[in-house]
C-alpha cells in the first residue's frame, strides 16, 4: 500500500506508484514518440507553408500543448485516479467526459492494432520472400509510375491493374480485398493471428501494473529511437533526399494567414503529445504526490518537438529518394497515415539488401504502434480497476481485468481483419477526427479551468511540488487554461466546414450514416449530466432547487475531506484502553486531534 503526503494530512492509497521517476519519464516519451504522425508530417509542411507551418506548430505547441499536459499531469497527481474518477472530483457533472475517452481510448485501440497486424503480414511475406533479391512487393524493373500509389477513397480501395507494385500487393495480398466496403467478405487469418499477438503483448506488458509497464518502455523506447537514428542516416545519404528535405522547409509566409494552416497545426500537435484521450490523466495518477510535474512538462513537449524533427525528415529524405528513382514530381509521393508507410517500403526496396532496410523499417513502426497502445489500453484498464476499489491492485483480480479488456479489444478487431477491414477503418478514422476528440477536450478544459479553476488548480500543483522557480513558472500556464477552451472548439468548427462527402459512393449512404454514429461515444456525457443533475435537485443538499443545481458543479475535493475517526486514541473510550477504577494517578490524558484539526483547516481555507 503506498503511502502519499500531501499538505498537512496524509492519505492511504491503494494504486500503485511508480517505481522510479524515470520509469514515468519514459512511458510519457514512448507515447508523445508513437502518438506523433510522422506519416503525415512532411504533406502537412509542404501543403501549408513549409517552414511558416513549423512555425506555427511550435507555437501551438508552448501555447497550448504545454498548459494542457500541465493541467492534466496535475489533476492526475491530485486526484490519484483515472479520467472519469478525476473528471467527477473536477465537477461530478463532467464525469462523463473521462468515461467518454475511455471508450474513444478502446475504439482507437482497436484501429491501432489493425494496424500492426497489417504490418505483422508484411514482415511474414518479407520472411517469406528472403531468398529472393527483392522483397515480394518490389516494384518491377526500370522506372515505376508513382501514379500508381493509393490515393484510395474512403470506399473503393482497390488498386488499378495495370502497375504490379506494393498497393497492388497490400490490397491483393495482405489484405484480400473486396470491391466496396458493402462487401465484408472472410476473416483472414492471418491478420487475426497477428491481432491476437499483439494483444498479447499488450498483456504481457499490463497485467502486473505500471512498475512492470516502466521496465517494458526502456526497451520499447531505445529500440524505436535507434531505428529512426539508422534510418536517418541511411536515408539522408542516398539519391534526391536533399532536395525533398529542402521543399519540407520552404517558407510561405502567407500561409500563416489561412485558418486551415492553423488548424492543421493546432490539430497535429495536440494529436502528436496525446492530448484528446486524457491519457496524461492516467499516468499522472502514479505518480508521488510531491512530484515536479511542472518540470515534466517542458521535457515531455521537448522531447515531442525533438523526436518530430528526426521522424519529419526521415520520411522526407525517403520519399525524395523515392521520386528520384521513379522519375515523378515529389508531390506524387506525399500521402496519408498507412499509405504513406507503403510509399516507404517502395522507397527502402530501392537500397541496397531491401530485406534488412524493410524489416528494420516494419520494425520501427511495429514497436511505435506498440508504445501507443501500451498507454491507450492502460487508460481503459485503469478506470476498471478504480470502480472496483483496493481488491483490483492484487495479482489474480488485475490479471483479470486486463485479460477482459484485451479480449474485448481483440474482438472489437476481428471487425477489421474482414477483407473489407480497410476501408471501414478509413471510414471510423475520418468521422471520429471530425468531432468527436475535440468536443471531449474542449469540455475537459471547461471542467478542470473554469468549474473548478485553473488557479485553484495553480495553488494545488504549488502545494505538491517543492520548487519554489516551477511554482513561479506554472501560474501563467494555468492561467493560459482559461481561454484554451476555444482551441478544440475552433478545431472542429473548421474541420466541419470543410467536410464534405464527395468521397462517399452516392449508392451508399449508409456508409456515412455509419460514420456518423461515431458520436455515440460521446453519450456518456449528455447521460451523466441529467444523471447528476436529477440525483441533486431530489437528494443533493440545500434548501432550494438553485441551490441544489450548484451543488452539481462543486467539486468534491473543496466540500469534502476523508472521515477521520472522533474517538481519541488514548482515552477511556478508546480500543483496547482500560482505565482502572482503583488506580488514582491513572487520570485520562488529555488528546489533541491535530490530524483533525488539520482536516478541518484545509475546509475552511477552502
Amino acid at each position: 500500500m503506498a503511502t502519499r503526503t500531501t499538505g498537512n494530512f496524509i492519505i492511504e492509497e491503494w494504486r500503485d506508484l511508480w517505481s522510479f521517476k524515470s520509469d514515468f519519464i519514459i512511458v510519457c516519451f514512448v507515447y508523445v514518440f508513437s502518438s506523433t504522425s510522422i506519416l503525415a508530417l512532411p504533406k502537412m509542411f509542404i501543403e501549408n507553408g513549409g517552414g511558416a507551418f513549423g512555425v506555427a506548430y511550435l507555437i501551438s505547441l508552448l501555447v497550448c500543448c504545454i498548459p494542457l499536459v500541465m493541467m492534466e499531469l496535475a489533476v492526475g497527481q491530485l486526484c490519484a485516479s483515472s479520467p472519469p474518477k478525476s473528471m467527477f472530483n473536477m465537477s461530478p457533472l463532467f464525469a462523463g467526459v473521462g468515461t467518454s475517452y475511455t471508450l474513444l481510448s478502446l475504439l482507437t485501440s482497436s484501429i491501432y492494432v489493425a494496424y500492426a497486424s497489417y504490418i505483422i503480414s508484411l514482415l511474414v511475406h518479407l520472411f517469406m520472400s528472403i531468398e529472393n533479391d527483392t522483397p515480394s512487393w518490389a516494384p518491377c524493373p526500370g522506372k515505376v509510375a508513382i501514379d500508381t500509389l493509393l490515393e484510395a477513397d474512403y470506399i473503393n480501395v482497390s488498386a488499378p491493374e495495370s502497375q504490379v507494385d506494393i498497393n497492388k500487393f497490400f490490397q491483393t495480398i495482405v489484405l484480400n480485398a473486396t470491391s466496396g466496403v458493402e462487401e465484408t467478405g472472410k476473416l483472414q487469418w492471418l491478420l487475426i493471428s497477428g491481432s491476437a499477438f499483439v494483444w498479447l503483448v499488450i498483456f504481457i506488458s499490463l497485467f502486473l501494473g505500471v512498475r512492470w509497464l516502466g521496465k517494458v518502455c526502456y526497451f520499447t523506447f531505445v529500440i524505436p529511437l535507434l531505428l529512426v537514428l539508422t534510418l536517418l542516416v541511411k536515408s539522408l545519404s542516398t539519391e534526391g533526399a536533399s532536395i525533398m528535405v529542402q521543399k519540407i522547409f520552404e517558407t510561405d509566409w502567407q500561409a500563416l494567414y489561412k485558418m486551415e494552416t492553423w488548424m492543421c497545426a493546432l490539430s497535429q500537435s495536440l494529436y502528436g503529445t496525446g492530448l484528446c484521450f486524457g491519457a496524461y490523466i492516467t499516468l499522472g495518477s502514479f505518480n508521488r504526490r510531491n512530484n515536479n510535474l511542472v518540470g515534466d512538462t517542458f521535457l515531455i513537449v521537448l522531447i515531442h518537438a525533438v523526436l518530430s524533427c528526426l521522424g519529419l525528415v526521415t520520411v522526407a529524405a525517403l520519399l525524395g529518394h523515392l521520386a528520384i528513382k521513379c522519375d515523378q514530381p515529389y508531390e506524387k509521393a506525399l500521402t496519408y497515415d498507412f499509405s504513406q508507410l507503403l510509399s516507404l517500403l517502395e522507397a527502402v526496396g530501392h537500397f541496397e539488401q531491401p530485406h534488412l532496410w524493410s524489416a528494420l523499417l516494419l520494425l520501427f513502426f511495429l514497436l511505435l504502434i506498440f508504445n501507443f497502445l501500451y498507454v491507450l489500453v492502460l487508460n481503459i484498464q485503469t478506470p476498471v480497476e478504480d470502480a472496483i476499489g483496493d481488491s483490483a491492485s492484487h495479482f489474480f483480480p488485475r490479471t483479470a481485468i486486463c485479460l477482459a479488456v484485451c479480449t474485448l479489444g481483440f474482438v472489437i478487431t476481428l471487425g477489421y481483419n474482414t477483407q473489407s477491414g480497410f476501408p471501414v477503418i478509413r471510414i471510423i478514422v475520418k468521422y471520429l477526427d471530425l468531432f468527436c476528440p475535440w468536443f471531449l477536450l474542449a469540455l475537459e478544459i471547461f471542467a478542470i479551468a473554469w468549474v473548478y479553476c485553473a488557479h485553484l488548480l495553480a495553488r494545488d500543483v504549488s502545494q505538491m511540488i517543492t520548487s519554489r522557480l516551477f511554482k513561479i513558472i506554472a501560474y501563467p500556464f494555468f492561467e493560459l487554461t482559461y481561454l484554451l477552451p476555444a482551441v478544440p472548439i475552433f478545431i472542429a468548427v473548421v474541420k466541419l466546414q470543410m467536410y464534405n462527402n464527395s468521397l462517399t459512393d452516392q449508392r451508399n449512404i449508409w456508409v456515412e450514416l455509419i460514420g456518423w454514429a461515431m458520436v455515440l461515444i460521446l453519450l456518456p456525457v449528455p447521460i451523466n449530466i441529467v444523471y447528476c443533475i436529477a440525483k441533486t435537485c431530489f437528494k443533493g443538499p440545500g434548501f432550494s432547487l438553485w441551490e441544489k443545481f450548484k451543488y452539481a458543479f462543486a467539486s468534491p475535493l473543496r466540500y469534502e475531506v476523508p472521515k477521520v475517526s472522533t474517538t481519541p486514541r488514548y482515552t477511556s473510550t478508546a480500543p483496547g484502553y482500560v482505565l482502572l477504577p482503583h488506580a488514582p494517578l491513572a487520570e485520562p490524558e488529555q488528546y489533541t486531534d491535530v490530524y483533525n484539526d488539520r482536516q478541518q483547516m484545509r475546509v475552511s481555507k477552502a
